[in-house]
C-alpha cells in the first residue's frame, strides 16, 4: 500500500524559482506568531492591548520569514553568477533551504555560494538595527514603541540566523564554508567533505543533548522533542551530503568522468550505483533477496551493465505465489524501449519532461556507451522543469 505523504506547495515564484512550502511550515509561523504577540504583550503589560500585541505578532512573523527568503535567495543569485540554476526554495519547520541544480566546480565558488546567506543575514540585521535608529528619532510617539522593539527582534532575529548557519558543520552553512576552505588547501573535496560532515554529526550530537537537558531539567518537552528533531534532521542532511559527494568520487574513479563538470545533467541527480536484477533471476529470489533490503517500486533489469527492461511492483503483484520459484524476472518485466531510460548527459528538463510521459515514472540511466549508471524517480525531479 502506498504512504500517504503530503507534498509540499508552491506560495510563490520569485525570479523563476519557485518558493515551496512544507505544511510543517504553516504550524512553526503559528507559534512565531503567538509566541511573539505574548512575548511582547507581557514586556509591555499595562501599556498595550491584546490587538496591538497580536499585530506586532503577526508583522514580526511575516518579516523573519521573508529574511529567511531573502538569506536562501542570497545563495540562489551567487549559485546562479557561477552558473548553478535553483530548482527550488523550500521553507519547513526549521528555516528554509535552496535546493540547486548541481555542485560547485571550484572551492572558491563553493566558499561563494555559502557565505552568501548569512552576509545578507548580517546586511538585514545591519538595516534593521538603522531601522531602529530611524524610528527612534523620527517616528510618531504613538507608534515608536512599537516599532523600536520590531525592528530590534528583526535585528537580532537575523544576526541569531547568521550566526547558527556558521557553526562549522554540514548541512549548514559554516559547514560549506569550511568544507570550501579544507577543498581549497588539499584540493580533495571528499576528504574535506568528510571533516565537515564529523563536525556537522558532532553538532547534531550537541543539539540533542540540550533537548534531553531541557526535557530532564526544565520539564519541556516541546523544546526537547523540537531539539531533538532538528539534531535527527542535522545529522541525516550531513551524512547524506558526504554519502553524494562519495557516490560522485567512486563514480568518477569508476568512468573517468568528473559528475561536477556535467551541471544541469542528469548525471548530477541520479541515484548511482542503481539497484538493478539479471533478467534470469527467479521471483522468489529477487523478493528474498533484494526487495527484502531495497525498499523501491521499480527495478532497473540489466545482465553485463546492458539495460534489459524494468520491473514494477504493480506488475509483480499480479504473480501467484506459487509461481514465485518458476517465474524468472523476465517472464513479468517492462521490455526495454525508448520510454524507458535516459542519457546520463541529458539536462534534467529533457528528463523531467519524459519522466513525466513515461508509463512507470521512472527511468534508467545509460553513459554513451548504453551502460547502466543510474535510476531516476519522479520524487527526484519533482518540480525541476
Amino acid at each position: 500500500m502506498q504512504s500517504f505523504r503530503l507534498r509540499p506547495f508552491q506560495l510563490a515564484r520569485i525570479n523563476g524559482i519557485p518558493l515551496m512550502v512544507d505544511y510543517t511550515w504553516l504550524f512553526v509561523v503559528l507559534i512565531y506568531f503567538w509566541l511573539g504577540s505574548q512575548i511582547y504583550l507581557v514586556q509591555q503589560i499595562g501599556r498595550i492591548g491584546l490587538t496591538e500585541a497580536l499585530v506586532f505578532g503577526a508583522v514580526f512573523t511575516v518579516l523573519m520569514f521573508t529574511s529567511i527568503v531573502v538569506h536562501e535567495l542570497a545563495h540562489a543569485f551567487v549559485a546562479r553568477q557561477e552558473g548553478i540554476r535553483t530548482l527550488e526554495i523550500r521553507l519547513h519547520i526549521f528555516g528554509g533551504y535552496a535546493r540547486l541544480a548541481g555542485e560547485p566546480k571550484t572551492a572558491m565558488a563553493e566558499l561563494r555560494i555559502a557565505i552568501a546567506g548569512p552576509v545578507a543575514s548580517f546586511l538585514l540585521g545591519a538595516v534593521f538595527i538603522g531601522c531602529v535608529m530611524l524610528t527612534q528619532a523620527f517616528a510618531p510617539e504613538a507608534v515608536r514603541l512599537s516599532m523600536r522593539e520590531l525592528f530590534l527582534w528583526l535585528f537580532r532575529g537575523n544576526v541569531a540566523l547568521a550566526m547558527f548557519n556558521l557553526i562549522p558543520g554540514l548541512p549548514l552553512d559554516g559547514g560549506r564554508v569550511l568544507r570550501a576552505y579544507l577543498w581549497h588547501r588539499s584540493k580533495d573535496i571528499l576528504a574535506a567533505t568528510l571533516v565537515a560532515k564529523r563536525l556537522g554529526v558532532g553538532l547534531s550530537y550537541m543539539v540533542a543533548s540540550y533537548g534531553i537537558y531541557r526535557a530532564i531539567w526544565y520539564r519541556d518537552p516541546f523544546v526537547a522533542v523540537m531539539m531533538i528533531t532538528l539534531a535527527f534532521i542535522l545529522k541525516k542532511a550531513a551524512e547524506e551530503d558526504y554519502r553524494f559527494h562519495k557516490m560522485q568520487s567512486d563514480y568518477t574513479k569508476q568512468t573517468g568522468i568528473n559528475v561536477s563538470d556535467m551541471l544541469g545533467t542528469v548525471a548530477t541527480v541520479m541515484k548511482h550505483p542503481p539497484i538493478c536484477v539479471p533478467p534470469t533471476m527467479r521471483i522468489s529470489e529477487f523478493i528474498d533477496g533484494i526487495l527484502a533490503k531495497h525498499r523501491q517500486t521499480h527495478f532497473p533489469v540489466a545482465h553485463d551493465g546492458r539495460l534489459y527492461g524494468m520491473l514494477a511492483l504493480e506488475k509483480l503483484r499480479a504473480v501467484p505465489e506459487r509461481d514465485w520459484e518458476k517465474t524468472i524476472v523476465r517472464d513479468v518485466m517492462h521490455p526495454v524501449d525508448d520510454s524507458l531510460f535516459v542519457p546520463m548527459k541529458a539536462s534534467i528538463e529533457h528528463a523531467t519532461n519524459k519522466l513525466r510521459s513515461s508509463p512507470l515514472q521512472y527511468l534508467a540511466v545509460i553513459d554513451s556507451e548504453g551502460i547502466l549508471v543510474g535510476s531516476l524517480s519522479a520524487a527526484e525531479l519533482e518540480r525541476v522543469a
